[in-house]
Order: C-alpha cells, then sequence, then structure tokens
C-alpha cells in the first residue's frame, strides 16, 4: 500500500510497504533525514564532507535540519528546516515568532546581524565554557518542538535518521526526539572524540560538562543501528565503549587522471588549507619560524593560510611573518585551483598534549582533497594522532613527528625539488588506493539499504 497523501507523494516522492516492512524497489526513493549543527554548505566541513558522500548517490532524497544561522549552499539536499536560539529566544518572549522554519529557495533563512556576527566570532575565539552552557540553557527551556517541525518531519517521512555525533545536549536530544518520532533506523557519524575520558583540562567544569554531555550521547548510540567512525584507532576504541561494531567512512574522490605539476614556483609555495583551531596554528607558526631561518639569505619558500577560523591578536601575532602569508578566506569552489597553484599542501597539528588529546582520533578530511591534488604533502604532528598515523603507514607524505624535525624536513624538501614530485606521486597514489568515492558510496548505499530492509 502507499504511504502519505497525494500532496506528500508528489512533494517529497512515495515509497511502499509489504507485510508490514518496508521494501526498497528499484527505482523508489530512500529519503534520507540529516541532523546537523551547521547549515549543509559547502564551504563548511561538515557541508564539504556530505556533500562528498552523497553527491550523484542514485535514488536518495536528503532533508536536513540544522540548528544555527547560516544559508545552506548545497545542490544535494531536497529540503530545509532550520532552528537557531535566537528563533528560540523570540518565541520565548512571543508565541507567535516561529521556533523553526523550512528553508527555500528564497533564502528565508536566519542570519546573524553585524553586531551578533561580533558577538558569536568572540565566543568562537575565547571558548569559554558559559558560552557553550548559555546556549544549552537557551535550547533546554526554548519550545523547538514545534508543529512546523513535526509537519516537516511528518511530510518527509524518512527511512533513515543520519546523525552526525557531537558533543551537544540539545543535538543528542533532536535525535532522540525525531528517532522516538518515527521509529526509523538511526545512523550515527563520529569523527572526533567526543566521548572517552581521555583529555586534558584543569578545570573541574570541563568534565562536569563532559560527564553530562557523555550520557546524552551514550543514550544516542545505544538507540542507533549502525556507528561510522572516521579512523581506525575511534574504530577500535568506540567499538570497545559502546559494544557494537564501527565502521570506518572518509571522503573520496574520483582520481580518475593526476594533474602533476612539472614546474614549481620560486619561491616553492606551501599551501594550507583548513582549519586552524585546536592548536594547528602554533604548528604553522612553527613552519613559519624555520622558513624565516632556510630564508635569511634570501626568500626560497613561502606558507600561505586560507581559513575561516577566526584569529585573536595572539594567532596573528605569531603568524606575522616575511615567510607567512595569511589570506582571506575563498568559497570552496576555489579551492581546488589553490591547490592546483601549490608545489606542496600542508597538513599539521598541535604538539600540545590538550590539543593533542582533542585529534587523536581524527582524520583530517582535507587530506582527500590533498592527494586528489597530486601535490607533496608535508605533515607536522605527534606520531601518535589518527591522521599522521595513516600518513606514515600509507607513506603518503613527508612528515616531522616532532618540533626539531620540522626544518629538517622543511630543508629536505626546498633542496630537493625530487622529493616534491616523488611525494605528488605517493599522495596520488594512496589516494587512488584508499579513497575511491565509487567504492565508499558503494559501501555506504549497501550498509543504507540493508538498514532499510531490516525494518
Amino acid at each position: 500500500m502507499k504511504v502519505g497523501c497525494s500532496l506528500i507523494d508528489g512533494l517529497w516522492g512515495t515509497k511502499e510497504q509489504s507485510g508490514g516492512g518496508l521494501v526498497v524497489q528499484k527505482g523508489a526513493l530512500m529519503r534520507i533525514i540529516v541532523l546537523s549543527n551547521n547549515p549543509w554548505s559547502n564551504n563548511n566541513s561538515f557541508g564539504n564532507t556530505f556533500s562528498n558522500l552523497f553527491q550523484g548517490m542514485p535514488d536518495i532524497k536528503i532533508a536536513n535540519i540544522y540548528c544555527k544561522h547560516g544559508i545552506p549552499q548545497n545542490h544535494i539536499v531536497d529540503h530545509h528546516f532550520q532552528i537557531t536560539e535566537k528563533m528560540l529566544i523570540k518565541n520565548y518572549l512571543a508565541r507567535k515568532n516561529l521556533s523553526g522554519r523550512e528553508i527555500f529557495q528564497d533564502c528565508n533563512a536566519e542570519r546573524l546581524e553585524h553586531k551578533e556576527r561580533i558577538i558569536v566570532d568572540y565566543a568562537r575565539k575565547k571558548r569559554w565554557m558559559i558560552f557553550f552552557w548559555l546556549r544549552e540553557i537557551i535550547w533546554a527551556f526554548g519550545r523547538w518542538k514545534s508543529p512546523e517541525l513535526i509537519s516537516f518531519i511528518t511530510r518527509f517521512n524518512p527511512d533513515i535518521i543520519f546523525k552526525p555525533l557531537y558533543s551537544s545536549v540539545y543535538m543528542s536530544k533532536i535525535a532522540l526526539f525525531v528517532k522516538g518520532y518515527t521509529r526509523k533506523p538511526m545512523v550515527c557519524y563520529a569523527t572526533d572524540d567526543v566521548y572517552t575520558w581521555h583529555q586534558f583540562s584543569l578545570s573541574p567544569l570541563y568534565w562536569i560538562d563532559r560527564l553530562i554531555k557523555r550520557k546524552f550521547i551514550r543514550d544516542v548510540v545505544k538507540q542507533c543501528e549502525m556507528l561510522y567512525v572516521i579512523s581506525d584507532a575511534q574504530k577500535e576504541e568506540y567499538g570497545k565503549c559502546f559494544g557494537k561494531p564501527c565502521k570506518i567512512l572518509t571522503k573520496g574522490a574520483e582520481f580518475d587522471r593526476p594533474l602533476y605539476k612539472s614546474c614549481l614556483n620560486d619561491p616553492l609555495k606551501f599551501v594550507f588549507t583548513g582549519n586552524v583551531s585546536a592548536g594547528r596554528w602554533k604548528s604553522l607558526a612553527l613552519i613559519g619560524d624555520s622558513l624565516e631561518k632556510i630564508n635569511k639569505n634570501g626568500i626560497r619558500a613561502i606558507l600561505y593560510i586560507f581559513t575561516e577560523t577566526p584569529f585573536s591578536k595572539k594567532m596573528l601575532h605569531r603568524l606575522q611573518s616575511r615567510s607567512i602569508r595569511v589570506m582571506n578566506p575563498v568559497p570552496a569552489r576555489e579551492i581546488q585551483s589553490i591547490h592546483a597553484d601549490a608545489d606542496v599542501l600542508v597538513h599539521v597539528e598541535s604538539f600540545s598534549l590538550k590539543d593533542r588529546l582533542v585529534v587523536r582520533h581524527s582524520f583530517s578530511t582535507k587530506l582527500v582533497d590533498y592527494f586528489h591534488a597530486a601535490r607533496c604533502v608535508f605533515a607536522v604532528a605527534p606520531p601518535d594522532v589518527a591522521s599522521m598515523c595513516y600518513l606514515l603507514k600509507n607513506d603518503s607524505a613527508v612528515v616531522a613527528t616532532s618540533e626539531h624535525d620540522v626544518i629538517i624536513q622543511l630543508r629536505h624538501i626546498i633542496e630537493n625539488p625530487k622529493v616534491v614530485h616523488q611525494y605528488a606521486r605517493k599522495a596520488w597514489s594512496c589516494g587512488k588506493k584508499n579513497h575511491l568515492i565509487k567504492n565508499i558510496q558503494k559501501c555506504l548505499r549497501e550498509d543504507l539499504n540493508n538498514l532499510v530492509m531490516k525494518e
């Protein structure tokens, strides 16, 4: 029998049931509802990764419920629903104000005014616990379970819920609500360590906060039918923590034909694109300091930094150097050409204990973009973080695993152009071997199909 009314069938697609269970038939649409903090934009990490995973995948329809300001920018998602703290506050003050709404092509999304953006950027730089708790309080008292949200979920009628695993209580509550309301299979995807105690902080408030968030994360994972992770280390540890098997899921690319660079820039062009938080800016400053020494008698190499991360005065001060260029943020569509113009693409993590523990499970999605660019990768990070373990295992980058190694490896690259060409080939080979998008999407689609068939 057909599910839903003619309006739903016309706008949102159809599916069929047999014997009380859903059967995905040839030509039928699979509906996936994705719950995210950020809007699904190709210019942020979440949107870039999820567009990569689902782009071109046939016979799927995606809706996205997101919980921050901003406009979705993608060609993947069919329907968006936005809830923000600003909406919740307005609704709390007057019920006539909606606490959430569907976002259409006329860009009626909630955006921040100039003064509001200054406040948000300040909070992002400082990352004080009070800011995070204030947000949780707004969500705790906000009326986000609105008729509009329920109508959106009902009309979309998802087959699967897909939930990135965040360390926020309100996102966990939303996931549990959607799961309970729809009674559909839920898939979780962890890309950072949001659960274990293997972190460092001297603040008792930090540990109280993590204790509370762990409880809700555990509740969400218990309710999910499948757990994806980002690295081997996370697969092993989360498998033990939650008592369920995990699968690794990363970005991919086509890797049809490498566009190797025959002529190098003079001076050599090192390029970093990505997030400079979690202490990464300190490693970039370390590269800049080393380049200053190498460039003492003439500019031989320059580091270009492209990032959306707001800079503090301290960060900018450390990155001021004739060997470093801090560039203006650029849209995602320009990143590929920036990579193509580079001689060496830079990946960094921090050497401080606190930052190392934050990223120890993380595999940077930009590494796949680096591999696809067919450029030499220079990586600066401790040897025990997941991204560096991967690069060392696959011999796909020139690596500096200590602060002392940075200037040694930089000299090795700058004085030996053959190394640049050699590791460009190794990077491409690693990407083609491990990150072919058609293989990744095939496994993902099979997993999702199996979940729906079990219903």
